[in-house]
């Protein structure tokens, strides 16, 4: 494409609630943090691999079991602060980078995990509250 030389329509549309395309047997549920694999499909986020990439918190759960690739798909809050599981929180925690263990699960270990958000408000020892938007792609 050459550059432009009058006015254009980029079509855009508001991008906070995205729809992915889910993977091959995955079962994605409301609210589980949501991370895009090398396939390009999207998958609960997973602790252990670098190539994964955070997109965002499942705005509705998607059971894809036994269908193909792309088959269903799973829209995805791409801002906000959520509430999620993990140990050792206390005070100190807050503006910490946080990484998927799971798709409910924090951890501060970024070896071949996916960045998902920073501490906003720590809950309990259990619980913190991250803030997604700096992290999703």
């Amino acid at each position: 494409m050459a550059a432009l030389t009058g006015a254009y329509d980029p079509q855009d549309k508001p991008g906070e609630l995205v729809s992915y395309k889910v993977g091959a047997n995955a079962v994605i549920h409301k609210g589980a943090l949501v991370s895009v694999r090398s396939d390009g499909y999207a998958y609960p986020s997973r602790s252990g691999t670098s190539s994964d990439v955070f997109v965002g918190v499942a705005f509705e759960s998607a059971d894809n079991t036994g269908g193909s690739a792309g088959a269903k798909s799973v829209r995805v809050w791409k801002s906000g602060t959520y509430v999620y599981n993990g140990s050792g929180f206390t005070q100190a925690s807050v503006g910490q980078a946080m990484y998927a263990a799971d798709d409910n699960t924090l951890t501060t270990t970024s070896t071949n995990n996916q960045l998902v958000g920073y501490v906003v408000e720590v809950l309990s020892a259990t619980q913190a509250r991250i803030r997604i938007d700096n992290a999703v792609r």
